[in-house]
């Protein structure tokens, strides 16, 4: 890995090894400091970088990984991506499991949404205005903008503001700390180019929305929702009105915008964002999840989508059943219902039937990620691990950065069917993914020296080990 990535990473290692609490990402906006080609990062730079700080998120910052959020979340990002001008590197699209209303934007293309903004907002338009409004900050290149021009901002400030940003995915007084002391001298010049960027993202955050068929008011919707959400709460205003403040120009400007778009005035393109909306309430309290839902006199399909997520939670599968099954099938998303009631066979211990329908969506949505990895479970419980190996192996392989959810799945998968070579690859993998690159040494090493590993297999794990073993030197550089 070049050392440039481990000198702009030692600030965020200091900050992201302090605190246990609950984690808080920011949007911080960085300033507008010239053309990028007077900057210190290159697109490549700022690619390799974005790798870098994906690894520390997924280690420092708790995640969601319930697979059909993760996939909602990454759809609708990358149908967003298809509309945006300069996209043209990775992107990353994480849900962060916190009640925070908040979003943020990362070098190398990282959006982060947390889950309190998703259970906030409205409607579809609204959750695509905040993907919108981070991805411009990527494609506009705000974040890596900031090291240029050493005359507007010395390198130590940029380094600070950047360390702010991770440090804020542990705890967001820490993270306002990190970045306020390292603009002290200059906070007003950095409040001036914050808003500068601001509105640049609104800007070109409302031309991805038109594009991609959203109505393009959702931006100013939001903003004045963040606002509602503030009244009477004291000093407890939404984090995300703490790094992208809002005010009443900017409101009018984003509704003056909107009214000039020949666009269309769509809110939600189907039933999935409040399917997705009811999931996620469900799964973080499904005791209140039900209380809600049984104090309702005529629930509608998500929300009885959502009290069957909360059944199944709480070991009640039949109770389950019986809400799904009361859900017209035009009021749902196909595969997020037929998804539910497969969730149903498994908790009641029908696998096969469970492994018929899996196999029957995997023709109509072949490769889709949610159905593959159900696949792969469910050949587990049949004790088919040979198979869900293989289905997890072709998924991770596809990844240009793989999810490490699905590396310890194939670990514990091969550990339970006595493949102790592929376990300990598989777990060295998952360590490195979370940048914890000392363990992925050693569970590198225990692959080479499992007793099932081939000498072709010994060869490949000890080009990966020497790969692992070069980063930790390097991270270890980088943090003195």
């Amino acid at each position: 890995m070049p050392s440039f990535v481990w000198f702009f990473l030692a600030a965020f290692l200091v900050f992201a090894s302090v605190g246990a609490g609950p984690a808080q990402g920011s949007g911080v906006s960085l300033p507008d400091l010239g053309e990028a080609s007077g900057g210190v990062l290159t697109p490549a730079e700022e690619r390799e970088l974005g790798r870098s700080l994906l690894r520390e998120v997924r280690r420092t910052a708790p995640l969601v990984t319930d697979p059909e959020i993760v996939f909602y979340v990454d759809s609708l990002g990358r149908q967003l991506l298809t509309n945006a001008a300069n996209a043209d590197g990775p992107f990353y699209f994480l849900t962060i499991d916190n009640s925070q209303v908040n979003a943020f934007a990362m070098p190398g293309g990282i959006i982060g949404v947390h889950a309190g903004l998703m259970l906030e907002v409205r409607d579809e338009a609204e959750l695509a205005a905040v993907l919108a409004h981070e991805i411009a900050h990527v494609t506009q290149r705000h974040l890596a903008r900031m090291f240029a021009r050493g005359r507007d901002i010395n390198f130590t400030t940029g380094l600070a503001i950047l360390a702010g940003i991770l440090a804020s995915a542990v705890d967001p007084t820490l993270g306002s700390a990190v970045i306020t002391g390292g603009v002290a001298g200059g906070i007003q010049q950095q409040i001036n180019f914050t808003r500068a960027n601001e509105a640049e993202a609104d800007r070109a955050g409302m031309q991805i929305l038109q594009g991609t068929g959203f109505d393009p008011h959702a931006m100013a919707d939001f903003f004045e929702r963040l606002q509602e959400l503030s009244r009477g709460v004291g000093t407890q205003v939404p984090e995300y009105l703490r790094t992208h403040p809002v005010t009443l120009d900017r409101i009018t400007d984003a509704r003056n915008r909107a009214s000039q778009m020949a666009a269309s005035d769509t809110r939600d393109r189907g039933p999935e964002f409040s399917w997705m909306q009811a999931r996620m309430k469900a799964l973080k309290d499904p005791r209140r999840a039900l209380e809600r839902f049984r104090a309702t006199s005529e629930p509608s399909a998500a929300q009885r989508y959502g009290a069957a997520v909360a059944f199944l939670e709480r070991g009640d599968p039949g109770a389950a059943r019986e809400q799904l099954e009361r859900i017209e099938t035009s009021e749902a998303p196909s595969l997020t219902l037929e998804l539910a009631f497969i969730a149903v066979l498994r908790a009641e211990s029908e696998h096969n039937d469970a492994l018929e329908r899996l196999q029957d969506l995997d023709t109509v949505y072949p490769g889709h990620p949610v159905i593959r990895e159900q696949l792969a479970r469910v050949h587990r419980d049949l004790d088919q691990s040979d198979r869900a190996i293989r289905l997890l192996s072709d998924m991770i392989r596809q990844e240009s950065a793989p999810n490490p959810e699905l590396l310890r799945l194939q670990a514990d998968i091969a550990d339970a069917a006595g493949y102790i070579a592929i376990s300990r690859e598989a777990m060295a993998e998952y360590f490195f993914h979370r940048a914890q690159y000392e363990e992925a040494v050693r569970q590198f090493e225990a692959a080479m020296d499992a007793s099932d590993a081939s000498e072709r297999d010994r060869q490949r794990i000890e080009h990966k080990r020497n790969s692992a073993r070069e980063t930790a030197r390097e991270a270890r550089e980088g943090r003195r």
